[in-house]
């Protein structure tokens, strides 16, 4: 971190309150001196900068985080950005690359270094689709109500009770944001469920 914050030593607009050594240290300086921006390294003891982001994100919700790591796979930038970090970076990235993260987070955006971000933005776009909005059983009752079955009906066949599949019936049209039959006929056309 000391590297770091020689990097930003010279930059006239940012200003460094303190630097931790360890996880409680830091909650110590947050909760003291509540800066704008929290740089941490994602290996502070055991669970560092997982636990510190997660206690930035309930506590401090206003309060800008950017993890730096040595890892630069995908499940680790996603884990972290769950967690509430608003920015990840290599602990070698250059000081013009980290005072542009700074400032992008510090106006609300989220950043993943550039050498990353591709791999990460194409994991999370495949990780979208290979989780389907509806559930096999909302699938198949959103395709008898398109068949223009009853609730009762469906109850029937499906061997569940009205009031479950009336359960199932408005999860669909919540997911689905319709509000009608044939929003929902549309939807499932338009996604090949039908």
């Amino acid at each position: 971190m000391d590297g770091i914050a020689s990097l930003l030593l010279d930059v006239p607009q940012f200003k460094v309150l303190a630097k931790a050594s360890d996880v409680p240290q830091a909650m110590d300086y947050i909760q003291t001196l509540q800066p704008d921006l929290v740089i941490t390294d994602i290996s502070m003891g055991e669970t560092g900068g997982l636990e510190l982001t997660r206690f930035i994100a309930s506590h401090y919700p206003l309060m800008k985080v950017i993890v730096l790591s040595m890892h630069d796979d995908v499940q680790h930038i996603g884990t972290m950005m769950d967690a509430g970090a608003n920015g990840y970076l290599l602990k070698n990235v250059r000081q013009q690359e980290l005072q542009h993260a700074i400032i992008s987070v510090m106006e609300g955006g989220q950043y993943v270094q550039q050498s990353l971000s591709t791999k990460f933005a194409k994991a999370m776009q495949q990780d979208t689709q290979e989780k389907p909005l509806l559930s096999p059983r909302e699938i198949e009752i959103l395709r008898l109500i398109a068949l223009e079955y009853s609730t009762l009906e469906i109850s029937e066949r499906l061997f569940l009770s009205p009031h479950t599949v009336e359960t199932h019936r408005k999860n669909i049209l919540r997911k689905t944001k319709v509000k009608s039959v044939i929003g929902l006929i549309n939807y499932g056309r338009s996604s090949g469920i039908l």
